[in-house]
């Protein structure tokens, strides 16, 4: 039993290195195998499922009235003139769009892992078939 367990284990991580070491392969012979309109659907893809999905779970949180954070800021914005409201604004927009980028890497590669496990869990069932 701990043999097959084994043999099923350095069949994954070989399997996986083989993997890899294909795709970067793949990646040297050419730059971008992938048309602009399909990379920008997927892009708009993501960004729609991660809203819905925000969406979802906050409309799942509790009901809470406006954080005592968020009071402040806007009795902050009230101080300021309409310039200074401005380039605040733009400011967090900044910030909140950076956090979105980072956001996107990580579910991205979430997505990639998904897909590498899946693969070598379905080559591994075949195998033991």
């Amino acid at each position: 039993m701990k043999s097959n367990i084994r043999e099923i284990i350095r069949y994954i991580d070989d399997t996986t290195l083989e993997k890899s070491n294909d795709k970067k392969k793949d990646k040297q012979e050419s730059t971008s195998t992938i048309p602009e309109e399909v990379q920008e659907f997927v892009n708009l893809t993501i960004t729609e499922h991660m809203g819905k999905a925000y969406s979802e779970w906050k409309l799942n949180q509790d009901k809470e009235p406006v954080s005592e954070i968020e009071k402040k800021y806007q009795e902050l914005l009230e101080t300021l003139s309409p310039e200074q409201e401005e380039v605040i604004t733009e400011y967090c927009n900044a910030i909140f769009s950076s956090g979105a980028d980072t956001e996107e890497f990580f579910y991205r590669l979430g997505l990639k892992d998904g897909l590498n496990l899946k693969n070598t869990v379905k080559s591994v069932l075949e195998m033991i078939s």
